[in-house]
């Protein structure tokens, strides 16, 4: 194995719990290190910090898989995810949820997520992907799935100088996968859907819907596949109108409502802006989870904007003390940032009640020590809207 030496600041971060090393924080590295390889980390004085992987393609160049000198090979992934299924017990998952998430499993490049007896495992690293056989052999033995699927196409790999590819390495797969959360069923396309197919990360706020939907009009806007709103009419909602600009997402929607039994719902392919800037019918309750608009840091500003003027337009057709279920799926939107967002949408035309502050399925372990994990953030909040041409009085 060979070694990297680091300055004290990534010593010191590293000690604090964090994985990453960047580009600016190594001092020293063998000549023609291969991107991807499994090396010793040495602090300033030779100590040694344990074992990662490098990329000197990436801005992150080291990620820490242990604060030890080990052996990474198939042994080393399948005690991992022996560990990370441990770590879920006490949340007492079964059938489909997330295994492994990444650096909250001390995994960093490394997605495991179990659709009933099928895996989809996505590698998003160089040095996870040098690593294919070993984790895949990992998988096979302690989850003992049917199917075993790479999604490895997603947009973080670019960046890693790895291509993009979908390949089945193990059993077959023939059409959606239907899976149940909780008391609801649905279809889930592990080759081409979003993220792995399926959104796990959303699993308890969606039951908030029990609290919420009762008896009233809701508006799933991006509801991909129809999590919030699937459980929004299991919870006898008198109705709820489905929004998303993706036909293949809103077919297996309403496959998906007819699964299920359930009735009250309707189906609109649109953009969720142009949507909501056409409509003026109002809701009881509406619930926002778009897509990440903050990728990067250079992007704060710009998606800033978009969250405010998305808020503007929602809650100008929410019912009079209506509730706001919003999200936001960016590292970069800070929990405290989100409420000002929804504050300055509403300035002058309404007063906003915070219900709820919601995070990720427990599935999706936020780690303190790496703040990047704790990526989800959401609200239930109460409009009491004002009278127009004057402020509410209490």
């Amino acid at each position: 194995m060979e070694r990297i030496e680091v300055d004290k600041s990534a010593e010191q971060s590293i000690t604090a719990g964090h994985l990453w090393i960047f580009s600016n924080q190594v001092k020293g590295k063998p000549a023609g290190l291969p991107d991807g390889a499994v090396v010793e980390v040495a602090g300033e004085r030779g100590r040694s910090l344990g074992t990662g992987y490098y990329n000197g393609k990436s801005l992150i160049a080291l990620r820490m898989l242990s604060r030890e000198r080990v052996a990474v090979d198939d042994l080393f992934f399948s005690v991992r995810i022996e560990e990370a299924l441990r770590l879920r017990q006490e949340a007492r998952y079964e059938g489909s949820f997330r295994v492994v998430n990444g650096e909250s499993d001390f995994l960093p490049g490394l997605i495991v997520d179990k659709y009933e007896e099928q895996v989809v495992v996505q590698l998003s690293t160089c040095g996870m992907e040098r690593q294919r056989e070993n984790i895949v052999e990992a998988v096979k033995k302690v989850l003992s799935p049917r199917t075993v699927v790479l999604r490895n196409d997603s947009s973080g790999r670019k960046e890693e100088g790895l291509p993009s590819y979908v390949e089945v390495v193990e059993g077959q797969v023939s059409g959606e996968t239907l899976i149940r959360i909780g008391p609801l069923r649905f279809l889930v396309d592990l080759l081409s859907g979003h993220k792995t197919g399926f959104y796990f990360d959303q699993r308890e706020n969606r039951f908030l819907m029990e609290e919420f939907a009762p008896g009233r009009k809701v508006l799933d806007l991006f509801c991909y596949t129809g999590g919030f709103g699937l459980y929004a009419l299991y919870f006898r909602a008198s109705s709820v109108t489905f929004v998303d600009a993706s036909s293949q997402a809103l077919e297996i929607c309403r496959e998906n409502v007819r699964l299920n039994g359930l009735a009250g719902a309707s189906f609109v392919k649109a953009d969720v802006f142009d949507f909501l800037k056409g409509t003026t019918e109002p809701h009881e309750v509406i619930v926002l989870d778009p897509p990440s608009f903050i990728k990067s840091k250079k992007k704060q500003r710009e998606g800033e904007k978009g969250y405010i003027d998305l808020h503007k337009k929602a809650l100008r057709i929410l019912s009079p003390l209506g509730h706001l279920f919003t999200f936001s799926c960016s590292y970069h939107m800070k929990r405290s940032r989100l409420r000002d967002i929804v504050r300055i949408a509403a300035y002058g035309h309404a007063d906003i009640y915070l219900m709820r502050e919601l995070f990720q399925a427990a599935d999706h372990p936020i780690l303190l020590t790496i703040p990047e994990t704790d990526y989800l953030k959401g609200l239930v909040v109460k409009v009491r809207k004002r009278p127009a041409g004057g402020t509410h009085e209490p």
